[in-house]
């Protein structure tokens, strides 16, 4: 910053880059040299004298280049008489001799003593509040000024009074704040680089500078003599202020706050004291560094211990959404807040305090906007956001962390309005005029603002503990995306596998039906007997079937004989028994079959077809031939004998089960029944699971009670989309003379059903192509009407939790067995 004067208490020669000749100078230099008038080129040597000229070589030559700190030589004396202090530092391409007398050399311990005092009285304090009170007793102290502040800027450039030491008799300037404008970044810039700057009296004659003419002006923006600006002088003396002294701070390189002295009367410091001031403001800036990263290292472990946390309880976590949705309350640890809201899988999720849901779409595209994948914050939302307003002592700023690497998720927190009050210099709307100058401009009136609709501004800890949470959570989430994606590809190869199995299975099925039909009738049998018994083969497939896709492909030979022999309980005595044991799903399809052929024989021509018929069923393992033995033996009913024509079910028994299976039958035809033995191999038999709790695989001894066949009126609503399917219940639940049914196609079909007439019962199909009945069931509970569920699926993933304790009748489904548990139901 150029200037064309220095302060009267020193002098100024400015050399050439290589010291050898004097370029320019102050007007009092001749006299402090006891020399005439001066001329541009005049050898330094012969001014000041070789010894001089040869000691401040030397400086300048061990120090370096002095930008920042000059190079010093303490007492030098000059052939004209007087010793002298010098500061030696260059500008551009001169170099600067600032000249001021020397003290007396008995004095130089004392300022070291006093330098080490103040360094050691800081040195252990942590606090910054006490620090600061410190500091500004320490320099007063010392240097002897009547008012003594320390400033610190904030993150918008403003400045505060921190800490204060004043005379009695003034008055406090302790919590005044002033505005960027008082420091504009050039200012700045400058404080940054000259740390110590020294003005002895305001009112004191400057002393001009001597150039030769057509020379560019002196940059004297270092120059410890350089005359004060005329604004913040005259500020100075507005305020009865004489003399002043500021001692720059800087943490990381950047200006973070200043020591500012002011004194009523005239107070130059010699370049000891500046030392003592300048040495003890970088110590304290080394001091406020320590202190800042200490509790910053102590905020990033805290943080580091969150996220380890985090990163421990997410790591076996399949819905990540899910989890950070859950742990929300965790995750704000690391910050300090009033709440927070988590936009994560298309779905909010708040803690605390919070802007109203409503509000929330607009803050969502505030993100996208200002933030992206970014970190973004503000302590003033309603400066973004207009409706911020309304929610300010819920949420009055807000910072933005997105979690994903893409912009899409956030993690948004929240502080509340905080009403302050502001002392400050000066009115901060009214605009900079004349001169920049530094410190609150208590001799005019203090001006002083409420602040609304703000937070508490984020400090730099903050960011960076958001920048730590941000970059965890984008790590989480991003293998999180990469998970599904390989789930969703290891899915879709499963998805097309099991199509195939489908597809495999169905034309299996489909061959075998087609063999069931492809048989002929039997002699003397009328087409509604053969219609019957192929319905029955069909039927025992579809058991199968379902009992092997709801068992990942096989089942319980205790289940299919359950299901199987159910309706002719209530006929004869009927008991099974054997271990629990697990059949291949192709073994299971064919057991099926050969099951329910000898029960149809069974209930035409054997035991089941007499009162007191009994039929035992056995199994046992033949570990000598790894053969499982399954003996179906009937008694108590009429002879049997075999028969001539070799039919289907035969056929079927003797030849189907060894030529599937590779097993073996035996067929006795004793007096008292006959009996069958089906050799199974080991191979497709495996362990079965454990029996669910109060499981029994044996069946009850002693025959089933006969059911009363009462006529009932019953008015049963049948909702099905399949028309074939819902004919062949409609027959078989009016042939029961159960009552009379309803038969609609659809949910709308259904309601308007329900709300003509109340039926007394409702068999509802889950899935109508389109569209479920479950809004169908819902209706039917809440009005009490009882129902049944019918559906193809092997599982219940179709229905809800809620309804899950309605019965289910599986596709394809006996019309039969669905008849008879209606008249269960309206009974």
């Amino acid at each position: 910053m150029p200037d064309g004067a220095i302060q009267p208490h020193g002098w100024l020669l400015v050399c050439d880059g290589r010291l050898d000749h004097v370029m320019r100078w102050s007007a009092n230099a001749p006299a402090h040299l006891g020399h005439g008038a001066l001329e541009a080129g005049l050898r330094l040597s012969d001014l000041i004298g070789r010894e001089a000229t040869h000691n401040i070589r030397n400086a300048l030559a061990t120090h370096g280049e002095a930008h920042r700190r000059p190079a010093l030589v303490f007492g030098q004396a000059l052939p004209g008489g007087g010793r002298f202090d010098v500061a030696i530092h260059t500008a551009g391409r001169e170099i600067m001799l600032e000249w001021e007398p020397a003290l007396q050399t008995d004095r130089d311990g004392a300022y070291l003593s006093h330098l080490r005092t103040m360094i050691d009285r800081i040195r252990e304090i942590t606090d910054f509040e006490r620090l600061f009170r410190t500091v500004v007793r320490l320099v007063a102290g010392v240097l002897r000024y009547d008012r003594v502040m320390l400033y610190r800027f904030s993150e918008d450039g403003s400045g505060r009074v921190e800490a204060e030491y004043h005379a009695p008799t003034l008055e406090s300037f302790l919590g005044q704040h002033f505005s960027l404008s008082d420091m504009p970044d050039p200012v700045r810039r400058l404080y940054s680089t000259n740390l110590i700057r020294v003005i002895g009296d305001v009112d004191a004659v400057a002393i001009r500078l001597v150039s030769p003419p057509g020379m560019d002006a002196p940059d004297l923006s270092h120059a410890h003599l350089r005359t004060g600006m005329p604004g913040h002088c005259a500020y100075l003396r507005g305020m009865g202020v004489v003399a002043s002294l500021s001692v720059s701070i800087v943490v990381d390189g950047r200006l973070w706050g200043m020591i500012a002295a002011h004194h009523h009367g005239a107070r130059v410091l010699n370049m000891s004291e500046r030392i003592v001031a300048r040495m003890f403001g970088e110590f304290l800036s080394l001091q406020i560094t320590n202190l800042l990263r200490t509790r910053r290292l102590g905020m990033t472990r805290q943080t580091h211990a969150l996220i380890e946390t985090f990163l421990k309880g997410a790591a076996p976590v399949a819905d990540m959404p899910a989890y950070l949705m859950a742990h929300l309350p965790d995750m704000l640890t690391f910050v300090q807040c009033d709440g927070a809201a988590l936009w994560v899988g298309g779905e909010w999720t708040y803690h605390g305090a919070h802007p109203p849901p409503d509000a929330m779409p607009a803050l969502l595209e505030l993100a996208r906007t200002q933030a992206g994948s970014q970190l973004w914050h503000t302590a003033r939302l309603c400066a973004f956001v207009p409706d911020a307003d309304a929610y300010a002592t819920q949420a009055a700023g807000a910072m933005v962390v997105p979690i994903s690497s893409q912009p899409g998720d956030y993690l948004m927190v929240f502080r509340r309005e905080v009403v302050r009050t502001l002392k400050w210099g000066a009115d901060t709307t009214s605009g900079a005029a004349g001169d920049v100058y530094f410190g609150p401009r208590s001799g005019f009136e203090i001006w002083t603002q409420q602040v609304t609709r703000e937070c508490l501004p984020w400090s730099g800890d903050d960011l960076e503990a958001a920048t730590l949470v941000r970059s965890a959570l984008i790590e989480v989430m991003g293998a999180y995306h990469q998970l599904q994606l390989r789930e969703r590809a290891t899915a879709d190869l499963r998805q097309r596998m099991l199509n195939e199995e489908l597809n495999h299975r169905v034309k299996n099925i489909l061959s075998v039906v087609q063999s069931l039909v492809s048989q002929p009738i039997e002699p003397g049998s009328t087409p509604a007997q053969h219609v019957a018994r192929l319905r029955g083969r069909v039927q025992a497939l579809g058991l199968a079937h379902d009992q092997a896709v709801r068992s990942e492909g096989g089942g319980l030979l205790d289940a299919l004989l359950d299901a199987e022999l159910a309706p002719y309980r209530e006929r004869c005595f009927v008991t099974r028994s054997g271990p629990r044991i697990w059949l291949t799903g192709r073994a299971l399809s064919v057991l099926a079959l050969v099951v329910h052929e000898m029960a149809t024989n069974a209930v035409k021509y054997g035991a089941l077809s007499h009162a007191r018929g009994r039929l035992d069923i056995t199994w046992s393992l033949d570990a000598a031939r790894d053969v499982w033995r399954i003996v179906w033996r009937e008694s108590g009913g009429p002879a049997v004998a075999p028969r001539r024509r070799r039919g289907f079910g035969s056929v079927l028994i003797e030849r189907g089960f060894p030529h599937e299976l590779g097993g073996t039958t035996e067929v006795d035809y004793g007096p008292g029944g006959i009996s069958v033995t089906l050799g199974l191999p080991a191979r497709h038999v495996n362990p079965a699971p454990d029996a669910p709790a109060g499981a029994d695989a044996a069946s009850p001894p002693g025959p089933a009670r006969r059911k009363e066949t009462t006529v009932l009126d019953a008015d049963i609503l049948l909702v099905e989309d399949q028309f074939l399917i819902a004919m062949e219940a409609e027959g078989a639940i009016e042939e029961m003379n159960i009552g009379q049914v309803r038969t609609v196609a659809s949910v709308y079909e259904a309601l308007s059903a329900i709300r003509a007439r109340l039926p007394d019962v409702a068999i509802l199909d889950v899935n109508l192509g389109g569209e479920s009945s479950v809004e169908v069931a819902r209706v039917l509970r809440a009005r009490g009407v009882p129902f049944i569920f019918a559906t193809g699926y092997a599982d219940r993933t179709m229905i809800p939790p809620e309804l899950r304790d309605v019965p289910v009748e599986r596709k394809p489904y006996s019309a039969t067995a669905l008849a008879e548990r209606i008249r269960e139901i309206v009974s």
